[in-house]
């Protein structure tokens, strides 16, 4: 459903991806965890068509991201790192909107935001401004934006920001049945826990290149699994001997 082959992308001269590859199963949910920089969001704004890579294929949906992006782009729901949206509308103005430019029913947008907002606890605040919504539910909107168009593939960069702990676990359940229902997610994170809990598949990444995968069976049932793996293979300071260091000198 998704598969990266050799892809190459810089910026000014410098690598954010370093002809990586990786493949994301149809029906599945696949873990892509890395440092800050480490070109997660890179990785994701290409599959979505944001950026182009420089060499190398990008496939979404079956389809080459090359000579079929608008067919693509129709098929995804997208949450960014840092969306952007219109303050002075409300969520149901928004959703509307949304709904016109994607020449879909706004009563049936509607309806089903009406769910997602039940089911992400943000029902209150549907006819607030964005711009008096605190950034936990102005996320819960572009989740809302991502599920609420029947999309094939989710990219969620990051999808927790914010979020209070009910509505992470209502996230959680709802990749889950879209997992279940033929969905497929690419979740990109530097935070393990929910990725744990939902994902088949993990990719490290790492100064731009793939430094390991695993599959489910090596980190279900094994808290710390993750966290453990990440150190071994990206690379960590050892930093007890640095917090130790930190308090002996804290005159």
């Amino acid at each position: 459903m998704i598969e990266f082959q050799n892809v190459t992308k810089s910026y000014a001269g410098n690598v954010a991806l370093d002809s990586i590859s990786f493949k994301v199963a149809k029906g599945t949910a696949c873990g892509y965890i890395g440092p800050n920089g480490a070109g997660k969001t890179t990785t994701a704004r290409i599959i979505v068509g944001l950026e182009k890579a420089e060499s190398g294929r990008v496939i979404v949906v079956d389809r080459d991201a090359a000579k079929d992006e608008d067919s693509i782009k129709s098929r995804i729901g997208y949450v960014p790192e840092s969306p952007r949206l219109y303050e002075s509308m409300t969520p149901r103005e928004t959703i509307a909107m949304a709904a016109m430019l994607r020449k879909s029913e706004s009563e049936v947008a509607l309806r089903r935001l009406d769910l997602l907002s039940e089911i992400l606890y943000f029902k209150d605040t549907l006819h607030t401004p964005l711009y008096a919504l605190s950034k936990g539910t102005k996320q819960k909107v572009v989740i809302s934006l991502a599920l609420l168009f029947h999309p094939q593939v989710l990219i969620l960069d990051e999808p927790t920001d914010g979020l209070d702990v009910q509505a992470v676990a209502a996230l959680k359940q709802l990749i889950k049945t879209f997992i279940s229902s033929g969905g497929t997610v690419f979740y990109s994170s530097h935070l393990l826990d929910v990725v744990e809990g939902i994902c088949s598949k993990v990719y490290f990444i790492n100064l731009g290149k793939i430094a390991d995968q695993y599959e489910e069976r090596d980190f279900a049932s094994k808290r710390g699994f993750l966290e453990n793996a990440l150190t071994e293979h990206i690379g960590s300071r050892n930093e007890q001997q640095l917090i130790d260091a930190f308090f002996e000198h804290a005159d």
